[in-house]
């Protein structure tokens, strides 16, 4: 739990010093919230999680691109492993932009790989030399 909050800079991992401090504060703030949502639940004498009457997935959701989505996330990780960054994330972003595109012609076939183009280069440009921050 200590090792959370050391940070020791190793150029070749630097990439993961963001997200050591960002999951430090999130672990934070969801406490506070947890606390601040008992003390209302206390003073209001109701229970903390009700969970009748809920469902998880609303009625008629688009069970497509649900597991479209996380079958894309899995997809994804392989591609970065067998393909890099640059061809996986292309290939991967422009899936994604073609399965929540609501159209499916060419022309917006052909916006949704130039997007995922142009947007993997400008975050490989920006991150990789600017702020030279290492990708997979």
């Amino acid at each position: 739990m200590f090792d959370l909050f050391k940070i020791k800079i190793v150029y070749s991992k630097s990439h993961w010093v963001m997200p050591k401090i960002i999951i430090g504060v999130l672990i934070i703030l969801g406490i506070i919230i947890l606390i601040q949502e008992s003390m209302k639940a206390k003073r209001e004498n109701r229970p903390l999680f009700n969970f009748k009457g809920k469902r998880f997935f609303v009625e008629n959701y688009d069970k497509l691109k649900l597991f479209g989505s996380i079958a894309l996330l899995i997809i994804y990780i392989y591609a970065m492993k067998f393909l890099g960054f640059i061809f996986g994330s292309i290939i991967v972003i422009s899936l994604f932009n073609i399965l929540y595109s609501p159209k499916k012609d060419k022309k917006s076939i052909l916006i949704c790989i130039a997007i995922s183009v142009i947007e993997t280069l400008i975050l490989w440009f920006v991150f990789g030399y600017l702020f030279e921050i290492t990708l997979p």
